[in-house]
């Protein structure tokens, strides 16, 4: 079955079928009929598909992948951050340790106390623990970022796909997008 600038009937004849007046009065026509069936077709694939530009959705990628090193890069500063102080930590325990092992009755005692909190130096070690709590809090916020801008990327890759496909069937026309 026709459709479009084809399917035109007259009193149920196509345009070629009709007497020469009419016929020609038709003919002269179409031109009119031929760009509204052009325009129809281009609101309909403009309707059916997303108006993003394929440039626009390309930067939102690339701010994506950058946000996602950018979190990694915090991620990896947070997880170090926990690495020197779980080790400051266990020095102050140590020093904690030998020093609570020194015979306090020995005349030495106060010396060796200094000497090891001059080697050890005296961190605050609640303080210390609350930070690798919230550096580790950090670090699960950093891989909820980065699967949100994961998520980001497949969408805007599905719609940069369909943008595409718009394009093309567009270009048909000899149409782009709005907006483009």
């Amino acid at each position: 079955m026709s459709k479009g600038v084809d399917s035109i009937r007259l009193r149920g004849k196509r345009i070629g079928e009709l007497p020469l007046g009419t016929g020609n009065e038709a003919i002269a026509q179409l031109p009119d009929a031929i760009k509204q069936e052009r325009l129809n077709n281009i609101a309909t694939i403009n309707a059916k598909f997303p108006t993003l530009r394929i440039d626009y959705i390309d930067s939102r990628i690339v701010e994506c992948r950058e946000n996602i090193d950018r979190v990694n890069d915090t991620k990896t500063a947070q997880a170090t951050m926990i690495e020197e102080y779980t080790g400051l930590i266990a020095q102050c325990e140590h020093r904690d340790k030998v020093i609570a092992g020194l015979d306090s009755s020995q005349p030495t005692h106060e010396t060796k106390v200094k000497a090891l909190k001059k080697a050890y130096p005296p961190y605050n070690v609640d303080a210390m623990r609350s930070q690798i709590v919230q550096c580790k809090e950090a670090i699960v916020r950093c891989d909820d970022v980065v699967r949100q801008e994961h998520d980001s990327i497949t969408e805007f890759s599905e719609a940069r796909a369909l943008c595409v496909q718009r394009d093309k069937e567009l270009a048909q026309y000899g149409a782009v997008a709005e907006g483009s």
